[in-house]
């Protein structure tokens, strides 16, 4: 074997098919390499955020969302949005809207009022401690949609993780949404803010408007517009190489994978009148605050959430769903599970939601 970027390839092989580990080191076959094979940042983390705003006449997006898919029982899948409570707060009480792309290369607005009003889930025994919130994403027209997501847990770092996989203080992290000076016209077009992930307390931060929350601290300055943004984290590896006299190794640190660290909450500032220098305004530090992915894990384990997928899961079962060809099945891992295996349980939880017409 050997390694193109992030995609092993059998030598000597034509057929071979390059598998892409970037993201969790979850594997993707591809037919030959993609067009972002070396780019440090897969197209599959950007197409995973959506931009959220109120429905008004002209749609002025202010917070960003991302997907999250959870396994089903029957080689399906469902899928929720995750932002920032405070951006869930901030529009649930009026429509609002998403904004994503489709595969022809144009954005479209999910509309999100109606009969069937959406509900965001909060976490469900301390949701004053924790900036995040999640809600069904099942739109009509999704085959459409040029989205990813990204799979709990697989795809995620816990503390327990952290330790498995050497992430810690000092690794990469990519901040992945809206930056609401240019979102694009045609095309909706996410910013990816690069920082390093500069603290992991063992005590809980004091945080402006919450209780006391769990945390990751990271160096990268947050901007309006992040609020709910995924924070991915790259894990760092040590790669060793033959030496100048062809025997001694030497080592030398170079990038892995990339996980979900967490939810982008907001930035640090720095009190009023702290220095002399800042003449009484507050000053982003440059400290962002970020969500533990196991946090968001807890709320998409809300009861009223798993009851709901329990009883899709049921209703699957029940009506005897054809499952994808066996003979492609049996090409993967058993708990890889397809873009159509999702569509699938899609389908039958879908709500109507129709793209906005001005």
């Amino acid at each position: 074997m050997f390694i193109l970027g992030n995609y092993p390839l059998t030598v000597g092989n034509k057929y071979a098919h390059p598998i892409d580990l970037r993201l969790g080191g979850y594997p993707r076959w591809w037919l030959r390499p993609p067009s972002d094979i070396n780019m440090r940042l897969p197209n599959q983390v950007l197409n995973t955020v959506c931009f959220i705003a109120h429905d008004e006449a002209e749609i002025r997006f202010g917070g960003t969302g991302f997907l999250v898919a959870i396994k089903g029982a029957h080689e399906n899948a469902f899928l929720y949005t995750v932002t920032a409570k405070h951006v869930a707060e901030a529009v649930e009480h009026g429509p609002y809207v998403f904004g994503v792309n489709t595969k022809h290369g144009k954005k479209v607005i999910l509309e999100t009022e109606g009969s069937d009003p959406v509900k965001w889930y909060y976490h469900p025994t301390e949701p004053n401690a924790v900036d995040a919130a999640v809600t069904p994403f099942a739109p009509s027209g999704f085959e459409n949609l040029d989205v990813d997501w990204v799979r709990f847990p697989e795809m995620v770092v816990t503390p327990e993780s952290m330790q498995k996989y050497g992430i810690g203080i000092g690794d990469e992290i990519a901040v992945i949404g809206l930056f609401t000076g240019f979102s694009g016209r045609e095309r909706h077009f996410p910013i990816a803010r690069i920082g390093n992930l500069a603290m992991v307390p063992s005590e809980r931060v004091p945080v402006k408007d919450f209780d006391p929350m769990e945390a990751y601290l990271a160096e990268g300055r947050s901007i309006g517009g992040l609020s709910g943004s995924p924070v991915y984290v790259r894990q760092t590896v040590n790669v060793q190489v033959p030496g100048p006299d062809g025997k001694t190794p030497l080592a030398f640190a170079a990038t892995g994978a990339i996980f979900l660290l967490g939810l982008m909450h907001g930035h640090w500032d720095l009190p009023k009148g702290f220095s002399s220098l800042i003449q009484g305004e507050t000053t982003n530090m440059g400290i962002s605050i970020v969500v533990p992915a196991h946090k968001i894990m807890e709320i998409l384990n809300h009861p009223e959430l798993v009851d709901m997928r329990k009883k899709t899961d049921e209703e699957i079962a029940k009506e005897n769903l054809p499952t994808p060809d066996s003979k492609l099945r049996k090409q993967k891992p058993e708990h890889v599970f397809t873009q159509t295996d999702f569509e699938t349980a899609l389908k039958k939880a879908s709500r109507k939601i129709e793209p906005k017409k001005k």
